[in-house]
């Protein structure tokens, strides 16, 4: 088939895609035109830093188990050209490559669009839900905040650099994800509603929802002036930081200085619903459908993910249990949507 047609075909396949980035890429410029919120370039090179570093990652430990595998299990006598081979195949597989660009090019635009967004969430409609969900969390809990029943984790330095270890991997996860899903060279439902889902998350979770109960997060609850009761958690997670690293409080550092201007631009911050746990949920739902092993530890992950989201200051209990609800719901209905539309287009394509 002709390049011409190849792109052409895939460009069809993803209009669905195609649609929610352009949409998202208008919204983000008329939310920057009332806001006048620009996307964070700061945040844009350190994002770019952290894909190369999960694309590289992941290339060298797939590269890794494939020779291991080629040397010493299939006793392969030259594991490096049998590795070799299927690279050069798959550079050459012309759909498998369509997939790839317009894939990623759709992915690429609405999260150039959705920084923008997620920068302007306290500027459409500045804080105002804090109180509201670290009451719920109370009620919820039995008269306790969340984190008071991990005490033993939150002052244990080598358990709670562990839990943001693993919150960091949600990102090399998020990202393998998603490579592995635009390279796939058959254009399966399965793939369709995990780019789908992947990306109403975000914006409807993460921008519109996230604007409508716009709220912080306890890690800020006292810089808002909002009172101290995160403050032992906040403070326990600074002593254990003197010991081992804890990455989220530099994290949080560098978005309240891009919030109160002390920095240039501001990656954004928001709370609720919790898109960690969101995505995280989205991971097990989808390796659930492809490797059932895959999804029971992707489910395990998204219990230490609801979990580090609370311990490590970044969200309230209600945050997650909401994002881990959406997931669930926007999955289903777009699967819904993409089971259809598969049926439509087999049915256009059997002969009369």
């Amino acid at each position: 088939m002709p390049v011409v047609l190849m792109f052409a075909e895939s460009l069809r396949r993803h209009i669905g895609l195609i649609i929610v980035a352009i949409f998202t890429l208008g919204i983000a410029m008329l939310v920057s035109d009332e806001t006048k919120n620009s996307l964070d370039m700061d945040g844009v090179r350190i994002f770019a830093g952290y894909l190369g570093i999960a694309i590289w990652c992941l290339a060298s430990l797939y590269a890794a188990h494939r020779l291991v595998w080629l040397a010493l299990v299939a006793r392969d006598p030259s594991p490096l050209r049998t590795f070799l081979k299927p690279c050069k195949s798959f550079l050459l597989d012309g759909p498998r490559m369509a997939n790839f660009v317009v894939g990623m090019a759709a992915i690429t635009a609405f999260v150039a669009g959705f920084g923008v967004l997620k920068g302007a969430i306290a500027l459409l409609n500045p804080f105002k839900w804090d109180v509201a969900f670290s009451d719920i969390d109370r009620g919820l809990h039995f008269g306790r905040l969340p984190h008071e029943y991990f005490w033993w984790l939150i002052e244990w330095p080598v358990g709670i650099c562990i839990v943001n270890l693993f919150y960091n991997l949600w990102f090399f996860i998020m990202i393998g994800t998603i490579l592995i899903t635009v390279a796939a060279r058959e254009d399966a439902p399965l793939r369709q509603q995990y780019l789908m889902t992947f990306m109403a998350i975000w914006l409807v979770a993460g921008f519109f929802i996230a604007t409508v109960f716009s709220s912080a997060g306890p890690c800020f609850f006292e810089d808002l002036g909002l009172g101290d009761r995160y403050k032992p958690l906040m403070d326990a997670l600074a002593r254990s930081s003197k010991t081992w690293p804890i990455w989220a409080l530099s994290t949080q550092d560098m978005l309240w200085e891009g919030y109160t201007g002390e920095r240039p631009g501001a990656l954004g911050i928001s709370a609720f619903p919790s898109i960690h746990v969101a995505t995280s949920v989205l991971f097990a739902l989808y390796y659930s459908e492809r490797r059932k092993l895959v999804g029971v530890f992707m489910w395990i992950f998204a219990v230490i993910i609801m979990i580090g989201s609370v311990v490590l200051g970044w969200h309230y209990a209600v945050d997650g249990y909401t994002g881990a609800i959406l997931a669930w719901i926007i999955w289903r209905v777009v699967g819904v949507y993409t089971q259809r539309k598969a049926g439509v287009v087999e049915a256009s394509v059997q002969p009369a």
